[in-house]
């Protein structure tokens, strides 16, 4: 060796860290269901509505008075106004 007195040092290792920051996501889907319920109400109104049918009807009455004269011609005007009121619908 040429005379030259060189040391050599053995250093510990210096460690540098990097530190690399990865993200990961992880998407969950939750469904909500929002239940809108519609209520459907009926009403029913009967409304009365009246109205106004005139109605007739006839009566006749008769009555017959036999004073003791002409007997035969009193039947005779009795049947003949007994099928006038043939026609009285009922209404006595």
């Amino acid at each position: 060796m040429n005379g030259n007195n060189t040391q050599v040092y053995n250093l510990p290792p210096i460690v540098t860290r990097r530190v690399n920051v990865v993200h990961t996501y992880q998407v969950i889907n939750q469904p909500h269901i929002c239940e809108e319920v519609t209520q459907v109400c009926n009403h029913v109104i009967k409304r009365h509505q009246y109205y106004q049918k005139p109605l007739c009807c006839q009566s006749n009455d008769y009555q017959e008075e036999n004073n003791g004269c002409c007997q035969n011609n009193a039947n005779a005007y009795y049947n003949i106004e007994n099928e006038e009121n043939n026609n009285n619908f009922g209404c006595r």
